[in-house]
């Protein structure tokens, strides 16, 4: 295999933003305030992300990397100092908007001003600009670019090609395992382009989504290596999970859909994010931040 590199990203956000919870047209709950009045008895988290963010600060010690947390704001509004920590612990802060809501149900004003409210929330944390957007959801639009330009990002790392999977279209066209320069579009690839696009491989043929950790969750570890063998014969790849996915199940009544969901929470996922780390140094693959990534892409 050629020299490659890989992006290891983790979405700093909690349980209760999965899309079958809130920020989707059909969630249990209306928004998180809902979450914290009935789940909590109050008005803010119950700090079950402390722990578990943790404990994948201490995994990317023993593996020598540095990630890229993409956080929400709302989620620096509850722990500044975790964000901070993050930082201080030699990774990457991005933006993963404010709430976890789908872009549809945003609109662009919407997201132009919660985007901007993220940014404020998070760069004084991280005493610098973000460069780094994560959609909520991996549910891009193409009206979304103009704003992501004008708040000064240049790359994103949300496509995922798969086919629609339970409800869930992510809207693209094209297959890409690999990073690209775009402009207008995110499905469409412009080698002159000025914002940067990382993609998360999808399984190979089949097209499902492959390179996350619902995935290996899911469908196993094997199918994600698998994945990302597959995306890094032609390119780099990234690779991106959460920290509740590290933590135990939450304490609530859950439907079949739901609990094949949130299948190997806890001890097993973390064994299998440790392997999969493992894997990839074996290949020989070079940790990046996405950042660093999107800089790759442009000097090529």
């Amino acid at each position: 295999m050629a020299e490659r590199a890989v992006v290891v990203s983790v979405d700093l956000d909690e349980w209760y933003h999965c899309r079958w919870a809130t920020g989707a047209a059909h969630s249990r709950w209306p928004d998180t305030a809902a979450v914290f009045r009935e789940h909590y008895g109050g008005d803010r988290p119950g700090g079950e992300l402390v722990g578990p963010t943790r404990r994948i600060l201490d995994l990317f010690e023993r593996h020598r990397l540095r990630g890229s947390f993409f956080v929400l704001g709302e989620v620096a509004t509850h722990y500044p100092g975790l964000v901070r920590e993050i930082a201080a612990r030699g990774h990457e802060i991005g933006c993963h908007g404010f709430h976890h809501v789908d872009a549809d149900l945003l609109g662009p004003e919407v997201f132009a001003r919660q985007l901007g409210e993220a940014r404020r929330v998070l760069e004084p944390l991280v005493d610098r600009p973000l460069t780094g957007y994560r959609a909520p959801n991996l549910l891009l639009r193409d009206w979304m670019i103009p704003t992501l330009r004008e708040q000064g990002f240049d790359h994103d790392v949300s496509v995922c090609t798969s086919r629609g999977l339970l409800g869930k279209d992510f809207g693209h066209s094209h297959h890409a395992d690999n990073p690209y320069r775009f402009r207008e579009r995110f499905a469409q690839e412009d080698a002159g382009g000025d914002l940067v696009e990382i993609p998360l491989p999808t399984f190979p043929f089949l097209r499902l989504p492959a390179a996350t950790g619902i995935l290996t969750r899911v469908a196993g570890v094997r199918w994600t290596t698998v994945a990302l063998r597959h995306a890094l014969r032609s390119g780099d790849a990234q690779y991106y999970f959460h920290p509740y996915e590290m933590g135990p199940r939450p304490a609530i009544p859950l439907g079949l859909r739901e609990r094949v969901f949130l299948r190997r929470l806890g001890p097993w996922m973390e064994h299998a994010v440790d392997r999969i780390l493992a894997t990839l140094s074996g290949w020989g693959v070079t940790f990046m931040t996405a950042s660093e990534m999107a800089a790759r892409v442009r000097a090529s």
